[in-house]
């Protein structure tokens, strides 16, 4: 071939041999940045859940100790996890021997990665939320964090545990009277207990939904009973057929036996304060708006708030003899029952080797991992704070902390 023509045709091998290499380099590096990416969120995604749920777990235990020093308690959640990943790609292309009978090219190309998340902290003290804290559960959450412990424990002093954590009065008989640790109350949860001994279960049971007033059965029209049954509602019947009551049906948690005529269950039902005779019986809270408060077939109880139940788990905490002067004496129901073994928190100057342990008053206090008990009410606990924590209004937005972390 003319030389000069190689000449000419040169540039062109040339601009085709670079275009090559480049896409080869873009395809490799697309292909390198795709995979990297999608495991990082993989990745991240459960690095940032595990350091979330320690938080967490750390956070309720240490307002548990707090509660027994009687300092304090502070809460703080993460709101937000903004994980900004960048990557920067780079690439070199060339080709030698231009102008001669060969020529040769080289690649090169480089990968940097960062990771410079932040972490938004909310300090939890606004009205919303101590109002959350300071109420009352509703019947569901406290069956609810009764059943964490029966799930992994099926011990009587469990089940006793978890009633005395979740109702402060069964049937209108207080855990304590006159200052006193009321005896009749024990009593009440050990018949609990027994019955659910001999098979009973909480369950979800369709209720009437009674509204609060009255109307004569001479004032219902047709048109209102159409009226009534395009909304759901029923009229009952009342005071032998001359008054009615609006009521819808709903669900509602009731204990169930499995064996009502039993001898066992007979006597514990009248320990309890109820009439024998019926498969169920409604566990029905102080504010629930009946027609006849009176019912003999539903357990009037008055679920504990978030506030005394840590209050009531700080009785576990074993604190060292030098603090015996700085802390109050325990003098409560879970001393008054065996139950008061089940749970240990324990106290060291050195820091343990477990995870769930926090500092406080120089002494690390911590739950030990071979510790069975001890790990499932702390499972109990962190679920219930959330529950509470998650069900609170939004309120007045607090000032955020955000942190930026550098990566590399």
């Amino acid at each position: 071939m003319d030389q000069k023509l190689i000449k000419t045709l040169h540039p062109e091998l040339f601009m085709h041999n670079a275009f090559v290499v480049l896409v080869l380099l873009a395809s490799f590096l697309n292909a390198s940045c795709t995979s990297f990416g999608a495991e990082k969120v993989v990745s991240s995604h459960t690095s940032y859940n595990d350091s979330v749920q320690l938080t967490v777990s750390r956070e309720v235990l240490t307002n548990i100790v707090r509660s027994r020093y009687l300092d304090p308690m502070q809460f703080l959640t993460v709101s937000a996890i903004n994980a900004q990943f960048s990557v920067n790609v780079g690439g070199t292309a060339g080709i030698a021997g231009i102008g001669q009978a060969g020529s040769s090219g080289q690649a090169g190309g480089s990968i940097g990665y960062s990771d410079s998340p932040t972490i938004t902290f909310i300090p939890l003290s606004d009205n919303a939320f101590y109002n959350s804290l300071n109420s009352s559960f509703s019947v569901s959450e406290a069956v609810a964090f009764g059943q964490i412990y029966r799930s992994a424990l099926s011990h009587t002093d469990w089940q006793a545990l978890s009633l005395i954590l979740s109702f402060a009065s069964i049937n209108g008989i207080n855990d304590f009277a006159a200052g006193k640790y009321n005896k009749q109350y024990g009593e009440q949860i050990n018949a609990l207990v027994q019955l659910s001994q001999h098979g009973a279960s909480y369950q979800q049971v369709p209720d009437w939904d009674y509204d609060v007033s009255v109307i004569s059965k001479e004032k219902v029209r047709a048109v209102d009973m159409v009226w009534a049954f395009k909304s759901g509602l029923s009229f009952v019947e009342e005071d032998d057929g001359k008054n009615y009551r609006l009521a819808k049906y709903r669900l509602a948690i009731a204990l169930v036996l499995s064996e009502p005529d039993k001898p066992e269950v007979i006597e514990a039902l009248k320990t309890l304060g109820v009439t024998p005779g019926k498969n169920h019986y409604i566990l029905r809270p102080p504010t629930d708006a009946m027609p006849d408060e009176d019912d003999p077939y539903a357990i009037w109880v008055t679920p504990r708030s978030m506030v005394d139940v840590i209050s009531l788990a700080s009785h576990f905490v074993d604190v060292p003899q030098e603090h015996s002067e700085i802390v109050p004496p325990i003098k409560d129901i879970i001393r008054q029952s065996s139950v008061i073994s089940l749970v240990k928190i324990h106290h060291s100057k050195e820091m343990p080797a477990y995870p769930y342990r926090v500092q406080h008053r120089g002494y690390w206090y911590y739950i030990d991992d071979t510790d069975l008990n001890s790990r499932v009410f702390l499972e109990a606990m962190v679920a219930a704070y959330t529950s509470r924590v998650g069900s609170k209004q939004a309120g007045e937005r607090q000032p955020d902390v955000v942190i930026p972390i550098g990566g590399g």
